[in-house]
């Protein structure tokens, strides 16, 4: 059937590399999924997998660090099947083409939930309902879950067949983040597994938010994901290259820096840079500032390369502005620190004899003229004394 795809929201706790246990899902699924499927996020459930035939894969995550969500009577377990009953009754998803999965991690166990997982026959599945409603009925005192336990019990029985039919239990992963490791082994270097991992998934996140905020479902293309991820992995895992895997700062946020006006904007306004190259250089010094504390924390660098790196980049400016003053000693200051500044943004160099990403230079320059090291204008250091700092 073609029902019409609407969202619903279920929670997870959990963090994975900084992320929810759902978006680590969906970027599992985006890597993973079979030609010509799509991936939604927190759409139709916390995340699914629409395939080319039609079918869909409705998962619910589930994380188990503070309880067992499949214990036999837990709310968690008994909230999966009503959410995915009511969409049944309502006509959102169609029992026999869909597989409605419960992914829980870390690993656990349970007696209902692994039985109605393992019953695909129509007499299995009855079984499984009677050894529960049997249970349920000898109990004294009713669990909180007893009413969807009741509902499910009770469904019209082509939606209850259907759903413990195709009904699949994943809880046997302590870690979900190693079955995406696994797979990415065979083509990214061991010490950049985590940050290729963090960085995919990050991609994946933002484009599901790029495409809410525009209006649109939070669904992507998982060929055109793949492809463009494996050229990320192909361009950041260079053994000759110190891989950058900041993301570019949120544009409210670097406007907001520009707005404030540090003194590496001031530098930028003493020479009339444009607003473009102001916001430019915010982007660039926050993912350059990001870059280094990275790069020492992971051991890809010793933290005193930078400061020669610093020494190289003092003497490339000192360099330059010698240039510029003999072949454009007769334009003004500012249009003098404008080509200055330009042909330092440019300049290409390794650090510790490995090349470094274009918007790693460029920060490291803004770095230095928001200390003061550096400056574009001539008359730099007294005309930001007269500016009040």
């Amino acid at each position: 059937m073609n029902a019409e795809i609407k969202p619903t929201k279920h929670s997870a706790p959990g963090q994975y590399l900084g992320f929810a246990l759902q978006p680590v899902r969906a970027f599992y699924h985006l890597l993973t999924a079979p030609k010509g499927a799509k991936v939604a996020l927190e759409l139709q459930d916390d995340v699914s997998v629409h395939y080319v035939d039609g079918s869909v894969c409705l998962e619910q995550t589930k994380s188990a660090l503070k309880q067992n969500p499949i214990a036999d009577w837990d709310e968690d377990l008994w909230k999966a099947f009503d959410n995915w009953r009511v969409m049944l009754d309502a006509g959102q998803c169609d029992a026999t083409s869909t597989r409605f999965r419960l992914y829980v991690t870390p690993a656990k166990k349970g007696a209902f939930a692994e039985a109605l997982s393992a019953a695909k026959s129509h007499e299995e599945v009855e079984a499984a309902l009677h050894v529960i409603k049997t249970k349920l009925d000898k109990k004294k005192n009713p669990p909180a879950s007893a009413a969807k336990v009741n509902a499910l019990l009770d469904a019209r029985e082509g939606d209850r067949h259907g759903l413990v039919r195709n009904f699949e239990l994943e809880a046997d992963a302590n870690d979900p983040l190693e079955t995406i490791r696994d797979r990415l082994r065979p083509s990214v270097a061991e010490a950049n597994i985590d940050i290729i991992v963090r960085s995919g998934i990050g991609q994946a996140k933002q484009a599901m938010d790029r495409l809410i905020q525009q209006g649109e479902k939070p669904i992507l293309d998982a060929d055109a994901f793949r492809r463009d991820f494996h050229a990320f992995i192909r361009q950041n895992n260079l053994p000759g290259l110190l891989a950058s895997f900041s993301e570019s700062p949120d544009d409210s946020l670097v406007a907001g820096i520009a707005a404030a006006r540090p003194v590496f904007v001031r530098q930028l306004e003493l020479i009339e840079a444009t607003e473009e190259d102001r916001l430019r250089a915010v982007s660039d010094y926050l993912r350059a500032s990001a870059d280094k504390a990275d790069w020492a924390e992971r051991g890809e660098i010793f933290s005193g390369s930078l400061d020669g790196w610093d020494e190289d980049l003092v003497k490339k400016h000192g360099m330059t502005k010698g240039d510029v003053a003999d072949l454009h000693g007769e334009k003004s200051a500012a249009v003098q620190g404008r080509l200055l500044y330009r042909q330092c943004a440019q300049h290409i160099a390794p650090l510790e004899g490995r090349a470094v990403p274009s918007h790693f230079v460029h920060g490291s320059f803004n770095d230095l003229a928001d200390r003061r090291v550096l400056g574009w204008h001539g008359d730099y250091v007294t005309l930001l004394e007269d500016g009040g700092e």
